[in-house]
């Protein structure tokens, strides 16, 4: 096995973007503390071709009579693709020659292309950070975190409710083999974070009431309306609801309906949860600590789950399933499919 060579050069990348920022702004803001602002160098990749990025780097780490320490970051500065030959020779040789006074960040937009020789071979060298975004009940916690660091306080209900809101569980999957090989989360921390600041900006303990008065949710109350009365079996009250989510969308008609197959999946995926959960007989206070869920999201599931069974839930799910399928393999005519899904879930 190589031995990493010891060097201040590292690789940032990752899909939380909000973070890298943050991680980034933190290194410029030590260093100026530290030594010099002007012992900062910034190269933006993205402008810069092959030969004027490796040039300008071999200015920057040009020996001087004033040198001292310094920070470069590079902003998508490694080879995209296997031509690049010259460059990708320069940055892994770049960790025999760039010094122990200069500090070096690549900072990746995207995740390095793992076709690529180059990226293993680059990776072995440096030191690798990946920011991922929280998943899961996760977000929760990194809400209540950054509440915190802005001097304020929120409740685990609001904070649960934030999340929902800002579409945690509307994640996508695709597995292989059984295992997960790519998770796409609906939601980045960028407009997390714009939505704690605007409820910081109220004063007080964050409570569910202001989340609900001030964010606008990725699943509408409608959504929830159409599974409760689809649920109850209210037909009137499942066409008005999902005529309802149609006109406030603001989205084009068929990409509403395709969204909502995959917002009332995730609705009866949580009723199932909660009913096997149930039979295993575990209280809703078990319940909720088993999924991470508020007590009041437990209470109100379990409500529902009292008008309709285990096995048409996964009779439902299977439908929903073939309807996904269809309308992204065909010309289906969507709204028909979803009509009639709904008028027979109703029955």
């Amino acid at each position: 096995m190589t031995e990493k060579i010891q060097n201040n050069i590292y690789l940032f990348y990752g899909e939380d973007d909000f973070s890298l920022h943050r991680k980034i702004d933190r290194w410029k803001a030590r260093f100026i503390e530290k030594y010099s602002a002007s012992a900062i160098s910034f190269l933006d990749g993205e402008n810069l071709d092959e030969t004027n990025l490796i040039k300008s780097l071999e200015n920057i780490l040009a020996p001087s009579l004033f040198a001292g320490k310094k920070l470069i970051i590079i902003r998508d500065g490694l080879p995209k693709k296997t031509e690049q030959e010259k460059l990708a020779e320069f940055l892994l040789d770049l960790p025999n020659h760039a010094g122990s006074d200069n500090f070096i960040i690549f900072w990746q937009s995207t995740k390095p292309d793992g076709r690529l020789k180059f990226t293993k071979q680059f990776k072995a060298l440096v030191k690798v950070e990946e920011s991922e975004l929280p998943h899961g009940q996760v977000l929760n916690q990194w809400i209540k975190a950054m509440v915190k660091t802005q001097g304020s306080e929120i409740t685990d209900e609001a904070a649960d409710k934030l999340a929902v809101f800002l579409g945690r569980d509307l994640f996508e999957e695709k597995k292989t083999g059984g295992r997960v090989v790519m998770l796409k989360e609906a939601f980045d921390l960028w407009e997390v974070n714009s939505e704690i600041q605007k409820l910081t900006s109220l004063g007080g303990k964050i409570e569910a009431a202001q989340v609900e008065a001030s964010v606008r949710p990725k699943i509408p109350d409608s959504v929830f309306a159409l599974t409760d009365s689809m649920v109850a079996k209210n037909t009137k009250g499942t066409f008005q609801a999902l005529e309802n989510y149609l006109s406030t969308a603001g989205i084009e008609e068929k990409t509403s309906l395709i969204k909502i197959v995959g917002l009332l999946a995730e609705q009866l995926r949580s009723l199932l949860a909660v009913s096997l959960l149930q039979r295993e007989n575990l209280d809703q206070a078990g319940i909720a600590e088993r999924l991470d869920w508020s007590p009041g999201r437990v209470f109100v599931t379990a409500k529902n789950l009292k008008n309709i069974s285990e096995l048409k839930l996964k009779q439902l799910l299977s439908q929903l399933l073939s309807i996904d399928l269809k309308i992204k393999t065909s010309d289906s005519n969507v709204k028909l499919e979803i009509d009639m899904f709904l008028a027979q879930a109703t029955r």
